[in-house]
């Protein structure tokens, strides 16, 4: 069965990008598609997916209060950060429970970083 993806991301080109990777390269099913951390956990709670990308810098709500109130309510969430944040930001949502990290920017056309995409979501999900 194909794995239900949600993703969420402030930029709707980098999430257009994500959305035609999980789909092309990953048969997976993008199930919804949000644009800042109320959307994301408003969603998370509506579509149950099995893995979630999730942006850190963003309005309203930020990615790492996201994961937090997500990961509270649904310790078995599977959260995948994909954010050009490094340092302290990612090793914290590392600790709330992101599964994986993968940094922006996301260079689709290098078939090294594809490769490496896809291990990193099959490792996460995994999990």
């Amino acid at each position: 069965m194909s794995k239900r993806v949600l993703i969420v991301d402030d930029s709707t080109f980098l999430a257009k990008q994500i959305k035609d990777f999980m789909e092309k390269q990953m048969s997976f099913e993008v199930v919804g598609l949000g644009k800042d951390g109320n959307e994301a956990i408003a969603l998370y709670k509506e579509l149950k997916p099995d893995l979630v990308t999730m942006d850190l810098t963003m309005p309203n709500k930020d990615g790492q209060e996201a994961i937090k109130e997500i990961m509270e309510e649904f310790p078995d969430a599977t959260i995948m950060v994909v954010s050009a944040v490094r340092g302290s930001a990612m090793l914290e949502c590392m600790k709330l429970g992101a599964k994986g990290y993968v940094e922006k920017p996301l260079k689709f056309a290098d078939p090294i970083f594809v490769e490496d995409f896809k291990k990193s979501i099959e490792e996460v999900l995994e999990f």
